[in-house]
């Protein structure tokens, strides 16, 4: 499940407004005691997981912003594995707002549930955050490099990873983008801008990254292949192989059947440039695991 549809978000938004005015109506009356059996009651009737976790999130902001902030941040960590990816984007907001106001209750209460130490994007800054995000708004690579090189070049590159996956949870359609952005900080900045502006440049790239055994890379340019440049079978070989060899356990991985015909109905679409680069990158990684992925490369399409 990556998100509750609109019409569900907006009534989870209208009765989470609804038991925020009731509880605080309780609370001026002094029936403070009461005001979780509210929240919890209407949690426990809501009919599908979706609901159930806006509804918690919604509990947890109240909670942590009306003194109870200890009770908040544990709904909240009960919520970081969640399947709706805006819940998730939002549970880190939360525990980051209260780590500026009561850092070590904070991380106390994370480290009691979850036996770790509070993640690295709970010290994001919001100008950081900010800036990552005008970043991937950009309206070109050329606007794009000038951001990078004027602030987002300052930032830590766990920093800019962390802003980078917590605007994706937020949104959806911004997990490609996103993708393509992290690609730059895993090539650098220079080869980076250079494989988005020309997709032979991102396959040459790509093929040094295979000799040198470098899947970070390799997965990096197929990225860029696959979103940017819309090479489906090349971004998707390199991709492929990329989580396969650095993955691996022993000769355990393998490549199904579906995939190696997906392979093989891309590979006639592709240019003859692309299914020649593949089957060079592959016999050069050489490894057992991805005969599959060349043999579905008929021959007489590997030149």
């Amino acid at each position: 499940m990556d998100d509750v549809p609109a019409a569900g978000r907006d009534a989870a938004r209208s009765l989470a407004a609804s038991l925020g005015d009731r509880a605080n109506e309780m609370a001026a009356r002094g029936q403070v005691a009461d005001v979780p059996a509210l929240w919890e009651d209407a949690i426990a009737g809501l009919p599908d997981e979706g609901s159930r976790a806006l509804i918690t999130l919604a509990y947890a902001w109240y909670q942590a912003l009306h003194g109870e902030v200890e009770l908040g941040v544990r709904l909240a960590v009960g919520l970081r594995d969640c399947p709706v990816s805006s819940v998730r984007g939002q549970v880190r907001v939360l525990v980051r707002n209260r780590v500026r106001v009561e850092p070590d209750l904070v991380g106390r209460t994370w480290f009691a549930l979850t036996q770790t130490s509070l993640p690295s994007w709970a010290s994001l800054s919001d100008p950081d955050i900010d800036a990552v995000g005008e970043w991937l708004s950009a309206a070109s690579w050329e606007e794009s490099r000038r951001i990078y090189d004027a602030v987002v070049a300052g930032i830590r590159s766990q920093d800019i990873d962390d802003a980078l996956e917590e605007i994706a949870l937020g949104d959806p359609r911004l997990r490609a983008p996103a993708a393509v952005h992290r690609a730059v900080l895993v090539l650098g900045a220079d080869a980076g801008y250079r494989c988005l502006n020309n997709a032979r440049e991102a396959a040459r790239v790509a093929g040094q990254a295979a000799t040198a055994g470098d899947w970070s890379a390799l997965r990096a340019c197929g990225a860029i292949e696959l979103t940017v440049h819309g090479l489906g079978f090349l971004g998707g070989v390199h991709g492929v192989a990329a989580e396969l060899m650095a993955g691996r356990i022993g000769d355990d991985l393998a490549i199904s059947p579906s995939m190696s015909e997906r392979i093989a109905v891309l590979a006639r679409d592709a240019e003859p440039w692309e299914r020649a680069r593949a089957a060079s990158d592959l016999a050069v990684i050489g490894d057992g695991s991805l005969g599959a992925l060349l043999a579905a490369i008929p021959d007489s399409l590997q030149r």
